[in-house]
């Protein structure tokens, strides 16, 4: 992908999420973070990927509040990016974080159940030997 493609990406970032968390005031909308931001190489379509805080009902909410705001947001990345063409905004939701957060989860879970308790145990085999200048005098 090109410089200015990712470039593009990052600016298309930064200003949909200050667009969300600064300028949009519908009440539906909850606590949100966009992760990131997809562009074609034409740079005809973006998608911005966002993570939304809450129960089912909440991101449900904040999806159809963030999709009636589309528009603002468009029109807020055309004033920023001061292109020729503005790339069509499609709002989709992230759920990367909380599955990484639930295999975590799992992951500690395991743990505990294991015989040493989840307490992580020295490499096989001991300690490293010690290094000393005797095995230098021993060759000579």
């Amino acid at each position: 992908m090109s410089m200015r493609n990712e470039r593009l990406k990052e600016v298309i970032r930064e200003e949909a999420a200050q667009t969300i968390t600064q300028d949009l005031t519908d009440p539906r909308i909850g606590f949100c973070t966009v992760t990131h931001v997809e562009l074609t190489n034409d740079m005809a379509y973006c998608t911005i990927h966002v993570s939304v805080m809450g129960d089912e009902g909440v991101k449900s909410r904040t999806m159809h509040g963030l999709k009636a705001a589309r528009g603002l947001i468009q029109a807020r990345i055309a004033k920023r990016l001061k292109t020729r063409t503005t790339p069509h905004v499609t709002i989709e939701l992230d759920e990367s974080i909380e599955k990484s957060f639930a295999v975590l989860s799992k992951i500690k879970e395991a743990r505990q159940t294991d015989t040493d308790g989840g307490i992580e145990s020295p490499p096989a085999g001991g300690t490293k030997p010690r290094e000393t200048d005797d095995e230098d005098d021993e060759e000579n």
